[in-house]
């Protein structure tokens, strides 16, 4: 498992680590995932992209893959320390995504032009957006493989208090901070 880890996510020392902060959110559904059903999912969209990269207006081409799973992506974490999420709380919506992607199927959707994904179980939120001009697929295992590894690698001890994963080519990031709401 920890070998996927890493190859999923790269520590990028010293990157500028910028938080993403949705704005004119619009959710669009709302369900409660996982064994217990007892983690928050929601679907939203954004007016806005990663303030450090640009929103990506590309159509697809067979050499831009739709199907992201395994694709790579940088951590930032965030700094100073202070205030992050407990990762024991990022670990349960960890557990519902494998649960989700065994019982529901390892694959979902992200809808284009900054729309996304999000978790939440008490002090732990996590999500997943879509910066490109088209709809994207990703996979429950690897969303997790990533949430597990920030949340426990972006705290005080790291002078961090969370981090995201931006892909590769900038195409989608995941998110993980403390909770809003």
């Amino acid at each position: 498992m920890l070998s996927s880890v890493l190859a999923l996510v790269t520590l990028f020392g010293g990157a500028l680590a910028v938080e993403y902060t949705c704005e004119d959110k619009a959710v669009l559904s709302t369900s409660f995932v996982g064994q217990n059903s007892d983690v928050k999912a929601e679907t939203f969209s954004c007016s806005n992209s990663l303030s450090e990269f640009s929103a990506l207006s590309a159509a697809s081409t067979a050499d831009d893959p739709t199907d992201v799973c395994g694709a790579s992506c940088t951590t930032n974490c965030f700094t100073p320390s202070g205030g992050g999420p407990n990762p024991n709380d990022c670990q349960i919506i960890v557990d519902a995504l494998l649960y989700d992607s065994q019982n529901i199927g390892a694959l979902f959707t992200i809808a284009a032009n900054t729309s996304g994904v999000a978790m939440t179980y008490a002090t732990c939120e996590t999500f997943i957006i879509d910066q490109a001009s088209y709809d994207l697929t990703y996979c429950r295992d690897d969303w997790s493989n990533v949430v597990e590894y920030v949340a426990f690698n972006c705290q005080s001890t790291q002078n961090a208090h969370g981090g995201n994963c931006v892909a590769t080519d900038e195409r989608w990031f995941i998110q993980v901070q403390t909770a809003t709401t």
